[in-house]
C-alpha cells in the first residue's frame, strides 16, 4: 500500500550514500523521448524531481534546489527522502505523480487553472492511487514516469548472471542452502541472464542467495571461422601486381537467432599495384636548384589498392537470412498443480446455497451427508515394469495394463510433436482423479444408503480437493488461466457434433460438472469450528499432558499447533494419534476409552436397519468414520487380485497414513506421508473459516465435448502403443480464463490474494476417472489492454461491437494437431 501513496522501491537494499543518482523521467507522447521535466506550464521550466519536492537542497543542504536529487537517509523514522537500509524513496508529498501533480497543473488559482482538464487527464497518473497496481499498468498512455538513475548497494531483487543464452530450466536458486521455486520465488531472463527475485521476504531478510547455471556463453553464442588467401606477380622488375581474398564465416549455435545477433558470411576481395622506376632526368631537374646538390639517384614510384565487400549471411538461418524479433518461447510460463501430495479433502463450499444448502451448518453432521468417494493419485510406475514389485495378476493381465483409465501415458502420445531432452522420462505422471459417486466418501454418517451401502441419489451428491497457492498475487504474476489435458472420459455417448466418445475402458456416458474455487477458502473439513491435528491427540494411554475436547465430529485438540510433527515415542508407533480428522481410531480405544464405533453409536446401530448386505454392513461398521487408509501395496490385495483403480482407493483417506514401520502388516514401508492430517492445509497454523472466492464451472457432459464450446480449445486424437496393441483416444484441452468467473462469491475484491484452489465433482451419476496429462496455472508475459484505441475527441457512432478479444498461447508441441484449425510454423522456419 505504501507504493501506491510516496513510498517507491528500487529493488536494492543497503544503498550507499555515494554515486547515488536518481532522476525522475516523463515520456514525451508527442515525441516519444524521455525527458527531465512535464512539457506543460508551469512544470515545463522546472525538472520533475524538484517539481515533485526531492530537490529542494543545494550540496551545503541549503535552501536552494540545484538539480539533484537530495540523499537525506532515514525517512522512515526521522524525516527523510530516502531509507537507504531497504531501498526505499520517499517522496514528501502524498500522491507525487496524482492529486499533487495535478495541483501544480492546476497553479496557485483554483478557479483559473493554468492547464484546463482535458490536458491534465493526458498526464496525471491518478489511477495509480486508486486502483490496483496491475490496472495501473493497463494504461499506457499515462504509465510513462520513470524513476531513473544509479546507485550502489549490498543487495538487489535484480541479479545478473552475466551470461546470456542460458539454457531453459538451467539455473538453481537457493537461500539459506533451501531450494527456491521458479516462477514462484523467483523468475529467469533466459536471453538477458538475469534472475528477478519475487519472494520480498527473502530479500529483506538478507538471507545469502545463491545461484548455480550452466550457460552457453562459456562456449561462446556462435563459432567463427577466418580463411585468407594472398596472391602477389611481378609483372616486370618496375611493376608488381597483387590480391587478396578474405572470407569471415560465422555458425550460430541454434538456427534461431535474433535480430542483431545473425551470424555473417562476408567476403572482401582487395587489389593492388605497386609501380617503381629509377630517374636520372629527376636527379638532372633537382641539381638546378640553388644551394642544392645532389649525387643519388632519384626514383619514382606509385601505388594503387582497391577492395570490395560482399556481404552475405550463414547458410544455417536459411537461404533468405531469418532472425527474430521475438520467438515467444518465454511468453508464458507455468505453475504445475499435479502434485498429489498437495491436495487435501475439501470442506463443504460455503456461499453456494443452490448447490449446498449444507453449507451453512455448523457443528452439524448433516453437512457431510452428500460427501462421495474421490481419491486422487499418481500411479507408480512400478504396475507397468513388471519386475519384482509387479504383482504377478497385474503383471500377466494385458487387459488391465491396457486399460485407458490405468495404464501408462507416455509424452509422444500426448504431444506428438515434442522433442525430449536426454535422459528425460519418457511417462506423464498423469494426476488421477476417480469418483465414485455413489459411495460413501470420509465423515458421511448418513442414512440414505440402499441396501448394499450405497448413496441413493448419486446426482445430488459431490466429492472435492482443496490446495493451497503458493504464487498468491495473481495480478503481479500475471496468472491468466487454469489450463489442463484430460483423457476422454467417455464411452457409449456423442457430443452435440455427433462424434462418438472414445475411452472404450469408461462406465461413464452421462458425465457431470466440474467446479473450480480460487481464493479465501475454510480449511474447516469437519465443521465445528475447531481446528483438527493428529499431533495434538495423546501420544498413547498415559499422555495427559494433551488435553482433548469434543464435538459433533469426533475428538479434537484442546493445545496450539506449534510444529507439524508427531510426537516422539519409545515405541516409535504413532497408533494413538495417527487416527484422521475425527480424533477417534476404529482400532483401538484412546486415552479415555473412545472409538470410532462407540463415539458415533447411534449410527452405528440404526445402519443395521437400513443396509442388509453383510460385507456392506460389516464394512460400515467396521470403520464408521469411513477414513481408514489402505497403501497401494499389500498381500490382501494381490489376494484377491485387486485392480490398480481398487487399490488406490483409499489411498488419500488420513487414519492410518502415517503408518510406521513397526505397525505395517508388511514387510516394507506402507505409509503414504511422515506427517501428521491435519486441517491447517497452508500450514500457517491457523484454521481458516470464511470463504471468499471466484467460482468456475466447466461442463463435462458427452454433448459438450467438443473444440470452441465451453472451456475447450483443442483436442487430439492420439494413438498408445499398449499390451494389447494400438489403442486410441481423445485428449483434450481446457483453458478456464480466471478473469470471466461464473460467480463471485462472498464479495472478493480481485486477484491479489488468491490462497486456496479447490476442485469439487458434482451432478455425477455413474463412476468416473479423470486422467490429467497436465493441470497448471498459465502466467504471461503479454498483459491484456481493455480500454478503447480509438483517439479521444468527437467519433461517429454506429451500432456496438460485438467483438471479444482473448489472449492465450500456441505452439508446435501441444496444438500442431488442432483441430479445427492446427498451429502451424511460420513460412521459412524449420
Amino acid at each position: 500500500d505504501l507504493m501506491m501513496k510516496n513510498v517507491y522501491a528500487l529493488g536494492a537494499f543497503q544503498v550507499n550514500r555515494e554515486n547515488f543518482r536518481l532522476d525522475l523521467i516523463y515520456n514525451n507522447p508527442t515525441t516519444g523521448v524521455d525527458i527531465n521535466y512535464v512539457p506543460r506550464a508551469p512544470l515545463d521550466q522546472i525538472p520533475l524531481v524538484q517539481a515533485l519536492g526531492l530537490d529542494r537542497l543545494d550540496p551545503n543542504n541549503a535552501p536552494n534546489p540545484d538539480g539533484w536529487f537530495d540523499f537525506i537517509d532515514g525517512a522512515a523514522t526521522t524525516g527523510g527522502t530516502i531509507q537507504s537500509q531497504n531501498g526505499r524513496v520517499f517522496f514528501p508529498v502524498l500522491e507525487p505523480f496524482g492529486s499533487y501533480l495535478d495541483a501544480q497543473l492546476i497553479g496557485p488559482d483554483p478557479n483559473s487553472p493554468i492547464q484546463p482538464p482535458e490536458i491534465r487527464r493526458t498526464i496525471v497518473y491518478q489511477p495509480l492511487y486508486d486502483s490496483t497496481k496491475t490496472a495501473a499498468q493497463n494504461l499506457p498512455e499515462l504509465n510513462r514516469f520513470r524513476l531513473k538513475g544509479s546507485y550502489r548497494s549490498a543487495s538487489s531483487d535484480v541479479i545478473s548472471l552475466n551470461s546470456v543464452n542460458i539454457p531453459q530450466g538451467s539455473v538453481s536458486v537457493t537461500a539459506g542452502g533451501v531450494r527456491l521455486i521458479e516462477n514462484q520465488d523467483y523468475t529467469v531472463d533466459y536471453n538477458l541472464g538475469r534472475v528477478r527475485i519475487l519472494n520480498q521476504g527473502i530479500l529483506e531478510s538478507g538471507t545469502p542467495i545463491n545461484i548455480a547455471l550452466e550457460s552457453n556463453s562459456l562456449f561462446s553464442i556462435q563459432t567463427k571461422t577466418l580463411l585468407g588467401a594472398r596472391f602477389d606477380y611481378k609483372v616486370n622488375k618496375d611493376l608488381t601486381l597483387g590480391g587478396t581474398v578474405m572470407n569471415l564465416y560465422e555458425r550460430p549455435l541454434t538456427q534461431k537467432v535474433n535480430v542483431g545477433d545473425e551470424p555473417i558470411s562476408n567476403t572482401i576481395l582487395g587489389l593492388d599495384a605497386n609501380w617503381q622506376t629509377k630517374s636520372q632526368w629527376l636527379t638532372n631537374m633537382v641539381d638546378k636548384l640553388p644551394f642544392y646538390a645532389t649525387k643519388e639517384e632519384s626514383s619514382i614510384s606509385a601505388s594503387m589498392e582497391g577492395a570490395y565487400l560482399i556481404p552475405g549471411h550463414s547458410k544455417a538461418i536459411g537461404n533468405a537470412g531469418t532472425s527474430y524479433i521475438d520467438d515467444f518461447e518465454g511468453s508464458v510460463s507455468v505453475i504445475d498443480l499435479r502434485t498429489q501430495s498437495l491436495w487435501f479433502h475439501s470442506s463443504v463450499p460455503q456461499g453456494l446455497p443452490d448447490l449446498f444448502p449444507e453449507g451453512d451448518l455448523v457443528n452439524d453432521l448433516d453437512a457431510g451427508f452428500r460427501r462421495a468417494q474421490l481419491s486422487w493419485y499418481v500411479i507408480d510406475p512400478l504396475f507397468f515394469r513388471n519386475n519384482n514389485l509387479t504383482p504377478d495378476h497385474i503383471a500377466n493381465d494385458a487387459a488391465m495394463r491396457s486399460d485407458n483409465r490405468m495404464r501408462e501415458v507416455l509424452e509422444q502420445e500426448v504431444f506428438p510433436n515434442r522433442q525430449l531432452a536426454a535422459g528425460t522420462p519418457a511417462n506423464i505422471p498423469v494426476l488421477d482423479l476417480t469418483y465414485y459417486p455413489s459411495e460413501r466418501g470420509p465423515y458421511n454418517y448418513s442414512l440414505d444408503l440402499t441396501d448394499d451401502g450405497r448413496l441413493s441419489t448419486p446426482e445430488e451428491n459431490w466429492a472435492g480437493m482443496t490446495r493451497r497457492i503458493t504464487t498468491t498475487d495473481f495480478e503481479a504474476s500475471n496468472i491468466e488461466t487454469v489450463q489442463f489435458w484430460v483423457m476422454d472420459p467417455f464411452f457409449n455417448a456423442s457430443n452435440s457434433a455427433g462424434e462418438p466418445a472414445t475411452n472404450v475402458n469408461s462406465v461413464n456416458s452421462t458425465g457431470g460438472e466440474l467446479y473450480i474455487d480460487l481464493g479465501n477458502l475454510s480449511e474447516d473439513v469437519l465443521r465445528d469450528g475447531r481446528k483438527s491435528f493428529e499431533n495434538g491427540l495423546p501420544k498413547n494411554l498415559t499422555d495427559l499432558a494433551q488435553e482433548t475436547d469434543e464435538t459433533n465430529w469426533g475428538v479434537v485438540p484442546t493445545t496450539q499447533s506449534v510444529v507439524n510433527a508427531f510426537a516422539i515415542v519409545e515405541s516409535n508407533s504413532n497408533r494413538y494419534q495417527d487416527v484422521g480428522l475425527d480424533g477417534l481410531s476404529s482400532a483401538q480405544p484412546d486415552l479415555e476409552g473412545r472409538t470410532e464405533q462407540g463415539f458415533f453409536s447411534d449410527y452405528v446401530n440404526s445402519i443395521g436397519t437400513v443396509v442388509t448386505n453383510p460385507a456392506a454392513l460389516s464394512a460400515i461398521q467396521g470403520d464408521p468414520s469411513n477414513d481408514n487408509y489402505h497403501f497401494f501395496r499389500g498381500d490382501d490385495l494381490d489376494g484377491r487380485s485387486a485392480s490398480i483403480l481398487e487399490r488406490y482407493k483409499r489411498f488419500n483417506l488420513p487414519e492410518g497414513n502415517s503408518i510406521t514401520d513397526e505397525d505395517s502388516p508388511e514387510n516394507y514401508p506402507t505409509q503414504q506421508t511422515t506427517l501428521p492430517s491435519t486441517e491447517d492445509i497452508n500450514q500457517d497454523q491457523n484454521l481458516a473459516e470464511s470463504e471468499s472466492y471466484f467460482h468456475y464451472k466447466v461442463s463435462l457432459r458427452p454433448q459438450d465435448m467438443v473444440v470452441g464450446q465451453g472451456f475447450i480449445t483443442d483436442r487430439i486424437l492420439a494413438t498408445a502403443n499398449t499390451p494389447e496393441g494400438p489403442k486410441q483416444v481423445y485428449w483434450y484441452q481446457f483453458k478456464v480464463p480466471v478473469r470471466l468467473p461464473d460467480k463471485v462469491v462472498n464479495g472478493i475484491q480481485d486477484f491479489r490474494s488468491i490462497r486456496f484452489m479447490r476442485m469439487y465433482l458434482k451432478e455425477w451419476q455413474q463412476p468416473v476417472v479423470l486422467r490429467f496429462a497436465r493441470l497448471e496455472f498459465v502466467r504471461g508475459e503479454w498483459r491484456k489492454y481493455n480500454f478503447s484505441l480509438e483517439t479521444p475527441g468527437e467519433v461517429i457512432g454506429g451500432d456496438p461491437d460485438a467483438t471479444t478479444y482473448e489472449t492465450a498461447a500456441v505452439n508446435i508441441e501441444e496444438n500442431g494437431n488442432r483441430t479445427p484449425i492446427n498451429y502451424v510454423l511460420p513460412p521459412g522456419i524449420n
